[in-house]
């Protein structure tokens, strides 16, 4: 019984210690996950914070009230951006050119990724990787063509020059996600359907297309963000306040003597961001499962 008992201690103190090692293993792996994700949370909540508490600040109160909660908090940011000549015209022209870079990116990216997807030809993938290339070229470099392209058709000054532009920029990267997704897509659906007599046109739009909605919504997102934010072709092709789009009127904030106006900027982009961010929630999920699934081409 006394050699027993020391045996019975030793198994029981061998039986703690990798039950306490993976105690620890799993702590760690925890930390690994959280931590950057509240550093990501932080990153990118902070920005966001001070934004809206500079738009609720006077312009003086910006430097003399550094606080994060403003002292005496005003919506007079907000309301001379309402009210700016400019805005409603901008808005509304934003909300046309995105939607409709949305819609001509759709129509132009699905077949052009079904037949990267469904058909085998020679240089395939060779094609593929220069559809890519634009997306690579920054987009300072591209005002200048772009530009040159526009004037020799005639297209300044035309909302048309901006969708089609815009297009052109999100197309490569609309494409390559849409590969990627499509290829997920069962080959076996198409080929039962096509057994029972459907044509090439019905498998695609009754089938292959309402399974590709996640990463239409995905790719229709990332269009409307595109033609939503950008400033450097507005400022390249438009020249009348009635064709240009609200980062250029975000722009016109600053006054002619070089003054910024700090709380209208924070006001401005509070107020553009608001719809967006709804829209977001919204269809979050699906966007959330067309880039993953994409990724995995």
């Amino acid at each position: 019984m006394a050699l027993t008992r020391p045996r019975r201690t030793v198994s029981r103190l061998r039986q703690r210690q990798p039950r306490g090692l993976e105690k620890a293993v799993r702590t760690v792996k925890r930390l690994s996950i959280w931590i950057p994700l509240a550093v990501l949370a932080v990153w990118t909540t902070v920005p966001l914070l001070i934004t809206l508490s500079v738009s609720l600040k006077t312009r003086g109160a910006v430097f003399a009230d550094p606080q994060l909660i403003p002292q005496d908090p005003t919506l007079n940011a907000y309301r001379e951006v309402i009210t700016r000549p400019g805005f409603r015209g901008a808005f509304l022209n934003s909300l046309f050119v995105g939607v409709s870079t949305a819609l001509l990116t759709l129509a132009i990216a699905y077949p052009a990724a079904y037949g990267f997807a469904r058909f085998r030809f020679r240089g395939r993938h060779l094609l593929l990787l220069f559809t890519l290339l634009p997306r690579l070229i920054p987009g300072l470099g591209l005002m200048v063509p772009i530009y040159r392209i526009a004037v020799a058709v005639g297209a300044i000054d035309n909302r048309l020059s901006l969708i089609v532009a815009f297009t052109a920029t999100i197309l490569p990267l609309a494409v390559w996600l849409l590969v990627g997704f499509i290829q997920q897509i069962p080959r076996d659906l198409e080929e039962a359907a096509s057994v029972d007599g459907t044509t090439f046109l019905t498998r695609m739009r009754y089938i292959v297309l309402p399974l590709s909605t996640p990463a239409l919504f995905t790719i229709g997102v990332l269009a409307f963000r595109e033609a939503w934010n950008e400033f450097g072709l507005v400022l390249a092709l438009t020249r009348t306040p009635g064709h240009r789009t609200l980062p250029y009127e975000l722009f016109l904030l600053t006054t002619g003597t070089g003054l910024i106006n700090n709380p209208g900027q924070a006001a401005f982009a509070i107020l553009t961001l608001v719809p967006f961010v709804f829209v977001y929630l919204r269809i979050e999920r699906y966007i959330v499962s067309g880039l993953t699934t994409g990724a995995l081409k």
